[in-house]
């Protein structure tokens, strides 16, 4: 509305500018939890196929203990890996919680400030109203104060 000037724009502004920011941490941090996540998959399918593998070479008959050494170790090595990797997911999960969160209580404080700014517009249109109605009544008056 022409010549309503919200006198709090720059706080609005500044609280839109951090609910931005807050957005695009969290696409950061969902981002990270996801490439983790195919971290932990990769992880899983590469120790079911030592497995498998270790299985075939059991069944095969041709038993050679180096290989089935060799295998053990990868496995246990494997299975170390995805242990570290749940802990790193669940550290991602955290992160992932507190930028929601944190976005959250900035997308709160812009709702606050657009319904201040809401306020002050019905404000300035009452006032806007009264000051019309104002001018129309000394209308009247003045040309009835004419006829009389």
């Amino acid at each position: 509305m022409k010549g309503f000037k919200f006198r709090l724009q720059s706080v609005l502004d500044a609280r839109q500018k951090k609910l931005e920011d807050c957005q695009l941490n969290f696409a950061k941090a969902k981002n990270r939890l996801h490439r983790e996540n195919l971290v932990l998959s990769n992880f899983i399918k590469v120790l079911d196929e030592t497995i498998l593998s270790l299985k075939e070479t059991l069944n095969s008959g041709g038993i050679d203990n180096t290989i089935i050494f060799v295998h053990q170790n990868y496995i246990i090595t494997t299975k170390e890996s995805i242990k570290k990797q749940k802990v790193v997911i669940e550290i991602a999960e955290k992160e992932l919680e507190e930028k929601n969160q944190l976005m959250l209580e900035a997308l709160k404080a812009k709702k606050v400030m657009e319904k201040l700014k809401e306020k002050a517009l019905e404000e300035f249109k009452e006032n806007i109203n009264r000051h019309e109605m104002l001018i129309i009544d000394e209308i009247a008056t003045c040309r009835y104060a004419k006829r009389g």
